[in-house]
């Protein structure tokens, strides 16, 4: 782990992001593990500091790749999609996760490997190596060896959750991402969101029950995992910003998006949310450069109705970026329920 800061005058040990070399499953280096050919659900969760992983998985015979092998993704964080997804490259950020399922009959080797292409950081960072490039192996059974009592699949629909229903926002709320760079050596010192630490009093204070519209700016060069506690969400589109260099030194002025005319700037390209992150999530991927709106539900998306416990008692809750560097340094806010 980081023993020296990239600025140590202001503080002693923080780095942006620290990265490992060893990928770790469950507690294993490069693990590997036996398969039938069969279907398998796997519920995969990035535990990472700071590393997104852009995981597939291809079918291997002696070191050679062959042949990529469909991820039906079927939920994701702690909800299912309305219908499957079938991918071959899965993006996963920090702290986010994905239930899959993976059919091994139609593994055409003896292997299959699972991989990691994700640059780092992301999304412009290097590019992994012999090492962090990898994950993990499966060792598939013999083709004349198959498990007939398989007699699972992947249903053609799953679960419909309430709807996302932007336009029943009860507000919406600028919530902008900054990073703070040392002038004489460039290395950034740290993160706010919204220009303000954690200790400073809640600007967020959404009532229980309540639709609520997060636009989030990232000023930034990365992509941040955004996490809120207590409350479930849905990015619905992701606008680039033009004139980003203009917006940027106007808000690191004023820090006020109205004021910086964001609407004058958020009209680049639009970029659709994959169709495997549409439903209710616990994090939300926010490229940098753009605005990504947010539906946020402080409610119980499988019923509609509010929270069955007070969820205005303190202590509150807090949201951030899942880059535990981040947080850490100290991109989180507080988060306020209020009656």
């Amino acid at each position: 782990m980081n023993r020296t800061g990239d600025n140590p005058g202001v503080h002693p040990q923080w780095q942006p992001e620290y990265f490992g070399e060893a990928v770790t499953v469950n507690g294993k280096a490069w693990p590997f593990l036996r398969v039938a050919r069969r279907r398998y659900r796997f519920r995969v969760i990035n535990a990472s500091n700071a590393r997104f992983f852009n995981l597939s998985l291809s079918a291997s015979s002696d070191g050679l790749s062959l042949s990529l092998i469909p991820l039906h993704v079927v939920g994701s964080d702690t909800s299912y999609l309305p219908r499957p997804v079938a991918v071959t490259h899965l993006l996963v950020a920090a702290a986010e996760a994905f239930d899959v399922v993976v059919d091994f009959s139609e593994c055409a080797a003896p292997e299959a490997e699972l991989v990691n292409t994700a640059p780092y950081p992301y999304p412009d960072g290097d590019a992994p190596n012999h090492l962090n490039g990898k994950v993990m192996k499966f060792v598939v059974e013999p083709a004349r060896v198959r498990d007939d009592d398989d007699d699972s699949r992947v249903p053609a629909r799953l679960l419909d959750y309430v709807k996302v229903a932007e336009e029943d926002a009860a507000r919406r709320r600028y919530i902008v991402l900054y990073e703070y760079e040392d002038e004489a050596t460039g290395d950034p010192t740290h993160l706010y969101i919204n220009g303000k630490r954690l200790e400073d009093p809640a600007t967020e204070t959404p009532r229980p029950g309540s639709t609520e519209v997060w636009e989030v700016i990232n000023l930034t060069q990365d992509n941040h995992p955004l996490h809120l506690h207590l409350a479930t969400f849905q990015a619905v589109r992701a606008r680039e910003l033009d004139g980003l260099e203009e917006f940027k030194h106007c808000m690191e002025r004023l820090n006020d998006a109205v004021r910086c005319d964001v609407g004058r700037h958020a009209v680049g390209e639009e970029v659709a949310v994959p169709e495997h992150e549409r439903t209710w999530k616990n994090v939300v991927k926010i490229a940098p450069g753009f605005m990504t709106t947010v539906v946020v539900k402080f409610l119980m998306v499988d019923t509609g109705r509010s929270y069955p416990f007070d969820a205005t008692a303190e202590p509150g809750y807090v949201y951030h970026c899942h880059i535990l560097d981040h947080e850490d340094n100290a991109m989180i806010r507080p988060l306020k329920l209020i009656k």
